[in-house]
Parts: structure tokens; sequence; C-alpha cells
């Protein structure tokens, strides 16, 4: 009977131990952290897209690839943009309907091409959109600014972030009596950036008249802003 009493006690001990263990891991707090800096964009990319219709599909390719020819030639030529800086973005061949007391009627074949442009001095953007526009029939589309290098500006946010996470710690730790001791667990959140897109001036509708109705890109560059989360569970005593 003494030896049962002792060993109850020993496990009553035990129990009141791993209790107070348990409740001092459980004096934790989880906060999400945000980190924004902001840089100026230094360079561009926006999507060239030709369409032309014919009566076959090899003529509707070759006019499309005469069209092409023309903006490769103003890019490259004009501009001096590199070849790796020009990339085909699709290619798509298909017919053309139109429609007649619920009758579909074939009208012609199309060919349509789309590359995606990047333009590293931001300063000859204005002047290859009104170069591109002397090309009639062409839709140019998103046309966004953007920044080369973002590791270090990357770098920062996360920082910025995880500084955050600490401060929301310490404004509620301070009110419930206690003191932030240290991270127990962080969970790295996303790290994105928001750049700035602009509208395209309505391109020259006939050759005859594309100086005379070109005008001229005018944008706003802004700043680029990059954004970072953390999730981040600190301990507190």
């Amino acid at each position: 009977m003494r030896k049962f009493v002792i060993a109850a006690l020993c496990a009553l001990l035990c129990l009141s131990a791993c209790q107070s263990t348990d409740e001092t891991l459980m004096r934790t707090i989880s906060v999400s952290g945000s980190g924004s800096v902001t840089i100026d964009p230094d360079m561009a990319t926006f999507s060239v897209s030709v369409e032309e219709i014919a009566g076959t599909t090899a003529e509707a390719q070759a006019k499309a690839n005469e069209k092409m020819a023309e903006v490769y030639r103003i890019l490259s030529e004009e501009y001096g943009i590199p070849a790796d800086d020009l990339r085909t973005t699709g290619i798509n061949l298909y017919p053309r309907y139109s429609y007649s007391d619920g009758q579909q009627i074939l009208t012609g074949q199309c060919s349509q091409q789309d590359i995606r442009v990047k333009v590293r001095d931001l300063d000859e953007l204005a002047p290859i959109i009104d170069s591109l526009s002397s090309v009639t029939n062409i839709t140019i589309s998103s046309i966004n600014l953007d920044a080369e290098d973002k590791e270090d500006v990357m770098s920062e946010a996360r920082i910025l972030a995880m500084q955050n996470a600490y401060r929301q710690a310490e404004d509620y730790a301070s009110a419930a009596g206690l003191t932030v001791d240290g991270p127990v667990s962080i969970s790295s959140g996303s790290v994105s950036w928001a750049s700035n897109r602009i509208q395209p001036v309505a391109l020259a509708a006939s050759a005859d008249h594309a100086e005379s109705s070109k005008a001229s890109l005018s944008y706003y560059a802004g700043d680029l802003e990059v954004n970072a989360s953390v999730s981040v569970t600190f301990n507190l005593i």
C-alpha cells in the first residue's frame, strides 16, 4: 500500500511538471508581418500583334509575315533591340466566318502572330511606339514598366517584413505584461511586385496618313512597389 502511494505521488509530480512545461511552451504569439519598398522602373515590355485575313491560309500567312518583318526591322535596325529581347509568343492560323440567316459562311483565312518586346532604355519607349504606329493594322498592348534587377529591394522588403512582425509581437506582449523572447518559427510568405501598366495611343489608321494621324505616346513612369510578407511565431516570457 505504501509503495502504491509513493508511485501515485511520483506520477502526480511528473504530470504537474509536464503541465508546467506545456504551459511555458504555449506562451507564444503568431503574427504576420509585411514590408514594402519602392523603386524607379528602368525597363518596359509590351506585346505586338499582327493579324491578316486572305482567301487562303498561305496568303494570310505571307501578309502577316511581311508586316511582322517590318515590325522587326523597326525594332532591331532603328532602335537596336537585340534578338534576345524579341520573343515570339504566339502563331495562330484559323478560318474566319460570318453568319447569315443562321448559316455559317467562310469569309477567309486568318494568320495571327504575336511577339513580346523588352525595352531596356525607357527614354526610347515613346519613340519606339510612335515608329511602330507607321505599320498599319497592328495591335500594341500590355505595356508594362518594370525593373531589371529587383534582388536587393526584395531582400530589403523581407527585412522590413520581419521587423514589422517583431514590432507587432512587442505591442501585443507589452499589452499582456510579457516580453518577446525570440522567434520560435518563421514561415516565409510571398514576395511580389506591382509593375506599372500604361495604355498605348491608337495607332495610325492608314499608311498614307501615318505621320499626320500618329500621336506620341505620353506616360508617367511612377514607382514600382515590391512587397514581402512573413509569418512568425514568437516565444513570450
